[in-house]
This record gives structure tokens, C-alpha cells and sequence, in this order.
């Protein structure tokens, strides 16, 4: 008898495992409907401050949710893998580039809910990385946007008086 119930539950396990195995693997047919939709990147105060920062700022690019990983370097002598491993999975919200895809600033657009608040790990890591590699991070309230003005201020006196003198067609490299 007790041999039987040992084979019994040895078919029964083998019979979930093929079971869970298939069911696991259904997404891979071609003929199964995957749940996905097109949506936009951005959320509306998000679509709102990049038309904003795209108008304020001609002849500028503006990029959006930028992992840190992408402009924060690790300088030499210091290991790569324990530094980046900080930077994993954050990004700005914005960054402004030059011409030459030099990094101007990085823009933070915060919600009200976080307003007041003690900075979480995250936005520390991320406040003295940038801190650290000397950009400066600039940081917005949903309910309080800047507008072409505020931005334009922010970026700099000189460079707000130097977009109608400058020659956007210079080559950045030469």
C-alpha cells in the first residue's frame, strides 16, 4: 500500500509540474493574445514642463527619464560595478544638454504627496551622486510648474541672453 501511495504522488507532482510547465510557457505561442497597450511616456505636468523646457530652451535637448547610469561616470581607481550598483534603477526625470550633448542640468519634477517630506534613500543617492559629479539638479513641483521665464532664469542669466545671439548651426565638434 505504501508503495502505491508513493507512486500515486509521484504521478500527481509529475502531472503539476507538466501542468504549471505549460501554462508557464503559453505566452511564448504566437497565437496568444500578450496584454500590452501603446501608452504615453509621460504623465500630463511631465508632457507640460517638456514642452515648457523645449520652448525656453532653442537650440538645447531636452531628454527625458534619463537613468543616472547614463551621465554619472565612475572615476578611475574606484570600483565600477559597487559605485554603478548605487545607481541602479534611477533616473532623472529631465536632463538638458548642450549641443554637444554636454550636460547642463538635471530636473527633478516632484509631487505634492512628497512635498515637505524627509528625502527618501533614493533621492539622497541620487541628490549626492549629482552633487558629486558637479551637475546641477534642479527640483519642480507639479502644482507650481515653471514657465518660460522661471526656466530660463534658472538656467542662467548669460544663457538666457545668449539664445538669440547664438549660431545653433556651428558645428559643437570643430
Amino acid at each position: 500500500m505504501n508503495h502505491f501511495v508513493t507512486l500515486a504522488l509521484l504521478l500527481l507532482c509529475a502531472a503539476l509540474v507538466i501542468h504549471l510547465s505549460q501554462r508557464r510557457n503559453a505566452w511564448r505561442k504566437s497565437d496568444t493574445t500578450w496584454p500590452f497597450y501603446g501608452k504615453r511616456p509621460l504623465s500630463t505636468p511631465e508632457q507640460v514642463l517638456y514642452q515648457r523646457l523645449v520652448t525656453a530652451l532653442p537650440g538645447h535637448i531636452v531628454l527625458s527619464r534619463v537613468p543616472l547610469s547614463s551621465v554619472l561616470g565612475v572615476r578611475p581607481g574606484f570600483d565600477l560595478r559597487t559605485w554603478s550598483r548605487r545607481l541602479r534603477h534611477l533616473q532623472y526625470d529631465y536632463v538638458v544638454c548642450a549641443r554637444d550633448v554636454s550636460v547642463l542640468a538635471a530636473i527633478e519634477l516632484e509631487d505634492s504627496a512628497r512635498s515637505g517630506k524627509a528625502p527618501t534613500a533614493a533621492e539622497e543617492t541620487k541628490e549626492r551622486a549629482t552633487a558629486t559629479a558637479g551637475i546641477p539638479l534642479l527640483r519642480w513641483q507639479v502644482g507650481a510648474l515653471p514657465d518660460q521665464a522661471q526656466i530660463q532664469a534658472a538656467f542662467g542669466r548669460t544663457m538666457a541672453q545668449g539664445f538669440a545671439d547664438a549660431d545653433f548651426n556651428a558645428d559643437p565638434f570643430g
